[in-house]
């Protein structure tokens, strides 16, 4: 819901909301572990209540980031680059990742009692809008100040953070949609990876009369799997100008070009079965699965996050080569191919931390050094832990997949020429987002009109207009 390393100067314009609003859950009970506190228990204390770390002790810093997305390996690994490399750097400063499996809902409630860690990651811009609208964080701006940190975190993502002027939270993860695509399916079709909306189609219908699935994706185990194919096709079809006119409440979001956007959208998932086979398989596809079908070559595309960079890797293992991807093809001609952009998460310094100096220089270590940065995004294939800052070549480890680094010099390079769209988890307010991925299923199954469907998100858009809701974009 991701994930998120450009190289040299072609990465100045680098590119995970989910829902905003879940509801707060209560604290789960501290484990009793023979009267000691554990990791999560002491994360849990109220930030604000501790003391000063005496003379000759170190100041705890306790970060709690999302176990989820965070397999155990990865962990591990997390644990070695960076706590404990921080750790090493930093005599007087004990820096914990705790991992939480539901992160977001156990660090609402806790902030919502005035507790927490020090530094509070959350899964995207929107969510840091709700905690900073709650007063749960701390303005970071003389810190930005001090560190430099605008100047090494591109514009952009930068902006991200920043609410009314005051910066609030910086971007950990960086992502953007692709297209993978089964290479040896595409040579055994004679299919060249698509550009516009014709070869889409043609390589689509291709793969389909073939036997295979056109594009292995579903949303079984996560429904907001729904709005990036929502996003994706309200950039490419109606395009990104129209999405930035429409977001900045220059143009309604019941525009013709919306409705074209949507109903070419709804064709291709409820009527042509392009994702999966038909609608009901959609519905009815997991991650494994629709990784199994691409690399198995029983499907020939997969529209997926760069987050999906990890699972390839994962994946092809067997045959390494036989996978590669593609930027979204344009959908109406005119509108120039791009790459979305997206924040998959922030961190922030917990407003009641009794140590926010300390929790600052963690987070100015974690974008001091672009080489470090690079080889713990490396830790996930580039899906988590990608900064968004200036990196040049030289940065990227020596068996980076070419495939990767092709990614990001191309990002670079498309970004920078201002072709870029904009992913709903990271620019659409909480209620337009959550309507976003829940009633477009309405629409594919005819229970609703398209004009309806756009008429409520642009009534969504103007409640949270009007009560302040909005996160920051920055102007094109």
């Amino acid at each position: 819901m991701k994930r998120m390393i450009q190289l040299a100067l072609a990465l100045v314009t680098i590119a995970a909301m989910l829902i905003g609003c879940a509801a707060p859950v209560a604290p789960a009970a501290p484990a009793q572990t023979g009267g000691e506190t554990t990791a999560t228990e002491e994360a849990a204390q109220p930030a604000a209540g501790g003391e000063a770390a005496a003379s000759g002790e170190k100041t705890k810093i306790v970060w709690w980031g999302e176990g989820s997305t965070v397999d155990a390996a990865s962990q591990q690994a997390i644990q070695e680059q960076v706590v404990d490399a921080f750790n090493a750097e930093h005599p007087d400063i004990e820096l914990e990742i705790v991992w939480q499996e539901s992160n977001n809902e156990t660090l609402r409630a806790a902030l919502q009692a005035g507790q927490g860690p020090d530094i509070a990651q959350t899964p995207g811009p929107g969510y840091l809008l709700e905690y900073q609208k709650a007063g749960f964080l701390l303005p970071l701006n003389d810190f930005a100040t001090e560190y430099g940190w605008e100047d090494r975190i591109l514009p952009w993502a930068y902006a991200s953070g920043v609410v009314d002027g005051t910066l609030y939270g910086l971007p950990l993860t960086f992502e953007s949609m692709i297209v993978l695509y089964n290479t040896a399916v595409f040579k055994e079709l004679g299919l060249e990876p698509p550009t516009n909306r014709a070869e889409f189609e043609a390589a689509a219908d291709a793969i389909a009369a073939s036997g295979r699935v056109p594009i292995a994706y579903g949303n079984v185990g996560w429904q907001p799997t729904n709005e990036h194919l929502v996003g994706m096709w309200l950039n490419a079809t109606a395009g990104s100008q129209a999405v930035y006119e429409a977001i900045a409440g220059e143009r309604s979001w019941e525009d013709p070009v919306f409705v074209d956007s949507i109903d070419l959208l709804t064709d291709y998932i409820a009527k042509r079965g392009y994702f999966g086979g038909s609608l009901e398989d959609y519905y009815s596809i997991d991650w494994d699965t629709f990784f199994s079908l691409l690399q198995t070559g029983k499907a020939g595309m997969m529209t997926i996050g760069t987050w999906g960079f990890r699972g390839a890797a994962d994946s092809f293992v067997d045959n390494p080569d036989d996978w590669d991807w593609f930027m979204m093809p344009s959908m109406t001609e005119g509108v120039p191919q791009g790459f979305d952009l997206a924040i998959g998460s922030t961190i922030s310094i917990n407003a009641k931390s009794a140590h926010p100096a300390e929790a600052a220089q963690v987070l100015d270590w974690l974008y001091a050094d672009p080489k470090r940065a690079a080889a713990v995004a490396s830790i996930f294939s580039f899906g988590e832990f990608v900064l968004p800052i200036q990196y040049g070549a030289e940065d990227f480890p020596s068996d980076t997949d070419p495939r990767i680094s092709r990614f990001f010099t191309q990002f670079g390079e498309v970004t920078s020429a201002g072709n870029y769209g904009y992913t709903s988890w990271t620019f659409w307010p909480a209620e337009a987002e959550t309507q976003l991925w829940t009633d477009i299923e309405l629409v594919w199954s005819g229970e609703m009109t398209t004009e309806e469907y756009l008429a409520k998100q642009q009534a969504l858009w103007d409640k949270a207009r009007t009560a302040g809701g909005l996160p920051p974009v920055p102007e094109r």
